[in-house]
Formats: structure tokens, C-alpha cells, sequence
């Protein structure tokens, strides 16, 4: 092998390995931002919670929580953690107030799930029920809190 055709296959394989680890990179990267004024995750229009949160807190009812809502609602979650009721949560406290937290929104979570699956509303779940279940997400590879088309 002479000295050009060397070269040559040392160039072929270096480009390629750099192509390699720029498709790997580009792969791993997070999805870039949506541009501005592009519709959003909620473009479809708001989840159950979402309906809930603002059904609470959407005191004007302009189909949006504003910072004074948002304020409200951070004042339940707090009372909500505020187990002792002193108004103040200590770090030794703060770990299991979030646990509870989520924990409870979990509940919530697999109870309206459920519902969903249990069609005959007998309390129990067949399966034929489970089968026929279709979860509220687009394809594999979408999100899990957004509807189905």
C-alpha cells in the first residue's frame, strides 16, 4: 500500500469515526426548544390535572393560572405539607412532606386509571377491559401525558 492510499484510509476512517460519535452526540442531545409562538405540549388543549388546577385556581377563568393563582396554589401545597400546621417545614421534615406529596398524587394517578380500565365499573379489572385499554399518549415514543389521535 503506498503513501497516498494510506493517507487516504486513515482520512476515511478518522471521518468516519468522527461522523460516528457526532450522530452518537446528536442522538443523546435533548430536543431543541420549540421556536417561539410554536404551539406548545398543551397545544391539544389541557389534561385532566391541568382541568382540575384550573377549575381551583383560575379565579378570573381566563382559561390561564396567573402569578397570583400560581400563588395560590403553591399556599395549598404548602399547607398541604405543613403537617404540624406551624407554618414552617424543617429540612428533616421536608423530605417526607414530598414523599407524601407524591405519593398522594400517585394515588390519584393509578385510581383514575382505574376507572378508565374498569368500563363495566364492577370493581375489578378483566382481561378483556385491560386489552382494550388505550392509554392516553401518542406513539411509543411520545410523552405519556398527551392524548392519543
Amino acid at each position: 500500500m503506498n503513501s497516498s492510499s494510506r493517507t487516504l484510509l486513515w482520512t476515511t476512517l478518522a471521518a468516519g469515526l468522527l461522523l460516528g460519535t457526532v450522530a452518537v452526540q446528536a442522538q443523546d442531545a435533548p430536543p431543541p426548544p420549540p421556536p417561539p409562538g410554536a404551539p406548545g405540549p398543551m397545544a391539544h388543549g389541557p389534561g385532566p390535572l391541568r382541568q382540575e388546577m384550573l377549575a381551583k385556581y383560575d379565579t378570573n377563568k381566563d382559561g390561564k393560572l396567573d402569578e397570583s393563582e400560581r400563588a395560590a396554589m403553591r399556599m395549598d401545597h404548602f399547607k398541604a405539607m405543613d403537617k404540624k400546621g406551624t407554618g414552617k417545614i424543617s429540612k428533616a421534615d421536608f423530605p417526607a412532606a414530598m414523599e407524601a406529596a407524591r405519593q398522594a398524587e400517585r394515588t390519584r394517578r393509578e385510581a383514575e386509571m382505574f376507572d378508565k380500565i374498569d368500563t363495566n365499573k364492577d370493581g375489578y379489572i378483566t382481561a378483556e377491559e385491560f386489552a382494550a385499554f388505550k392509554p392516553d399518549w401518542p406513539g411509543k415514543d411520545g410523552p405519556r401525558r398527551h392524548k392519543r389521535n
